[in-house]
């Protein structure tokens, strides 16, 4: 990212490539998740890797899930991409290479891969103990939400497959936490946070579609008193 970008630049940037009037709470959704990336981005240490890039879709989805028109879903996040300078393709390749790995291998040999527990046995295995080691060795690496969502996200896939408690899920995160040198009680209050803030959106939603529902209700009721 241009090192001298500004959260206005990247505003403009998205309005360009999206013009089009964004619905209601959903503007401000995206505005606030532009702000966060893009400061995120433009930080000299930021670093980016598949799980931030599970983290953002995760995230984005999350959010926007029920927006309408539906079809523009993907050319919204697309503008939002080039206004934060990341590449779109390279997203979806690397979370669905991901999500992929956590669906066709053996659940129980990622997660001790994911702890720092065993050595990888695979190239598939491989591949994220590589990523990890990585994290593990940067002593100048980004801390983010948007990693531990994606972190989480992989860890809930895993869970799949491999039925946790919710207290033994817990345990993972914290081992896998503690193998990637990240503060735990951070970890586990980003993750809260994401999950209070999905409960507002979900509530703001639902008194949207209800004042929806009763204006359409009062106009076919004027609409009926008119006729007759």
């Amino acid at each position: 990212m241009s090192s001298n970008r500004t959260v206005s630049d990247a505003k403009r940037a998205f309005f360009a490539a999206y013009p089009r009037p964004l619905n209601s709470i959903y503007r401000r959704v995206i505005d606030e998740l532009l702000v966060e990336v893009h400061l995120l981005v433009a930080n000299q240490d930021f670093r980016y890797d598949p799980l931030f890039a599970v983290g953002l879709l995760t995230t984005y989805q999350a959010f926007m899930e029920g927006y309408s028109p539906a079809d523009q879903r993907e050319a919204i996040l697309r503008a939002f991409c080039t206004a934060v300078e990341l590449n779109y393709d390279q997203l979806q390749a690397d979370a669905a290479q991901w999500q992929s790995l956590a669906g066709e291998l053996p659940a129980q040999d990622v997660l001790e891969v994911m702890a720092g527990k065993r050595e990888a046995t695979s190239d598939r295995l491989k591949a994220v103990s590589d990523v990890l080691a990585g994290i593990v060795h940067n002593s100048r690496f980004k801390y983010s939400r948007l990693f531990v969502l994606g972190l989480a996200s992989i860890l809930d896939q895993l869970g799949r497959a491999v039925p946790l408690s919710e207290k033994e899920r817990l345990e993972r995160l914290q081992q896998i936490c503690a193998y990637l040198k990240l503060d735990y009680s951070r970890v586990k209050r980003d993750l809260d946070f994401f999950q209070s803030v999905l409960e507002r959106i979900k509530r703001s939603k639902e008194v949207i579609d209800e004042l929806v529902q009763s204006d359409r209700r009062k106009r076919e009721e004027r609409a009926v008193s008119q006729s007759g």
